[in-house]
């Protein structure tokens, strides 16, 4: 699969990779963005290969906000509120929690893969089903 590359952000590494409530993606915001359209998934790099192949239901959206250039994302595996704070020279870090129960990239071919949502498709609202309980 061709797709092209993304230019807003810069994947600068896993930080604390394996401990727990530490354990983050750091991201540098390369020009002024809406994360809204951006995401992380989890995928499995083999040894030596350039590519990486996503883990199934391993997807987060970063949400819906403007972050300038300058700006970091810091996404940790752990629990947590999502948060910004000031940094210096009027920067800021935008902390999201991915609220996994364990670490994730504690094996090295376990990597995080952005994403950008380009186009979607949301199907028409269908009619509710009446919900009778099983034992009714």
């Amino acid at each position: 699969m061709l797709v092209s590359n993304i230019t807003e952000f810069t994947v600068t590494g896993i930080q604390d990779r394996g401990v727990a409530n530490l354990e983050r993606i750091a991201i540098y915001v390369n020009e002024t963005v809406n994360i809204g359209q951006f995401g992380v998934m989890i995928g499995n790099q083999p040894f030596g290969h350039t590519q990486a192949y996503p883990i199934r239901d391993n997807l987060l959206w970063f949400g819906d906000a403007v972050l300038n250039q300058g700006d970091w994302i810091f996404i940790y595996t752990g629990l947590g509120n999502v948060t910004q704070t000031d940094l210096e020279g009027g920067k800021k870090l935008y902390s999201i929690y991915w609220g996994k129960a364990q670490t994730v990239f504690a094996r090295t071919d376990i990597v995080p893969i952005l994403f950008k949502v380009d186009g979607v498709q949301i199907p028409a609202l269908p009619n509710d089903v009446p919900q009778i309980p099983a034992n009714a």
